[in-house]
């Protein structure tokens, strides 16, 4: 349902309905428009620049008040989008465009950003193949929100048992897209429980997906309902022109020493020479809290044939802000 021109607009999945401009209590049945050019079901209204989109499986079509004694809006034939959408909540306005999880008929699902006739695919070869490991059903109960906080512009896309965001801001600086992903869990992936973000109060609050409780984020603790949960990241492919090198020194330049009260967290780095599988976590201590000069560095670190990948994982406990990597590398020439 949307609101707009002084009527509320709803969809049964095959009329769109407005009720009465001088009773919105009321719905006159000899009102009703359709969205035709595709026979495929319409799955969500939403409102952009005072436009209505009619968000169907397949394609999007766009309508704007013209007036008369029916229906009173009319299509927009130039703004049609030839892409659709999966589900009702599969959808949201993002940074001034919709953005939607679907595709066009006989297409895999990916995440893409539409207007006017335009859409941009925003989604990369990692997020589609993701993608991929959910059925339809199960796509169509994918919940799609937009925060934009603090210079980032953020889309989530909460899937069954992670949510990956894209920040528009971000890919634009770097000029690539940037992804990440969000999960409540130490191991492994689990459903992220913070949904309907929604900014009140002067706070971002958030509810809980497996339980009633409403909460709010927050920046001095990466701690989820009170609950641990892990972090990593991983760096980019090191290379050195199919030659070898010894890693010496690895450190991570970062701010240290806020850290949960009472604890001495660790965090670890890994390394792998083909992508599959990595060799195992080497730990070093973050300090304790108020421990900002601590330093965080890993010495012989092995070595790499031609090319390697560094992962670095901890969790909660480390509440830790990084800002580059430095690494100390001897070049061998086989």
């Amino acid at each position: 349902m949307v609101w707009v021109d002084g009527y509320f607009m709803t969809t049964d999945g095959e009329f769109l309905i407005v009720t009465e401009l001088t009773d919105p209590t009321q719905v006159n049945p000899l009102k009703y428009g359709s969205s035709e050019v595709d026979p495929d079901p319409v799955v969500a209204l939403l409102k952009l620049r005072n436009e209505v989109y009619a968000l169907n499986r397949n394609t999007i079509e766009v309508f704007d008040n013209v007036g008369g004694e029916l229906f009173p809006f009319s299509r927009i034939d130039g703004a049609q989008i030839t892409k659709g959408v999966l589900g009702t909540f599969a959808c949201c306005v993002y940074a001034d465009r919709i953005a939607f999880l679907g595709g066009g008929r006989n297409e895999a699902p990916g995440i893409y950003l539409g207007v006017s006739a335009q859409t941009q695919k925003i989604s990369t070869q990692e997020i589609d193949i993701l993608l991929l490991n959910y059925t339809e059903a199960q796509l169509a109960l994918v919940k799609l929100e937009a925060r934009n906080d603090k210079s980032h512009q953020h889309l989530y896309i909460h899937l069954p048992d992670r949510t990956v965001v894209y920040d528009a801001a971000a890919s634009e600086v770097l000029q690539e897209r940037v992804w990440f992903t969000l999960t409540t869990s130490v191991v492994e992936f689990s459903q992220y429980r913070a949904r309907n973000l929604v900014w009140a109060y002067d706070k971002w609050l958030v509810g809980d997906p497996q339980s009633s409780n409403i909460g709010y984020l927050v920046q001095d603790t990466g701690h989820h309902w009170g609950e641990q949960v892990r972090w990593e990241f991983g760096t980019l492919i090191v290379y050195n022109e199919s030659n070898g090198a010894i890693f010496n020194r690895l450190e991570l330049v970062s701010l240290t020493g806020s850290v949960a009260l009472g604890t001495n967290p660790q965090i670890s780095t890994s390394y792998s020479v083909d992508g599959l599988s990595y060799s195992q976590d080497r730990s070093i201590a973050v300090g304790t809290i108020g421990s900002t000069s601590k330093r965080l560095a890993w010495f012989q670190q092995g070595h790499m044939r031609n090319w390697r990948i560094q992962r670095f994982r901890g969790d909660s406990d480390a509440h830790i802000s990084f800002i580059r990597l430095e690494a100390q590398i001897e070049a061998l020439a086989y």
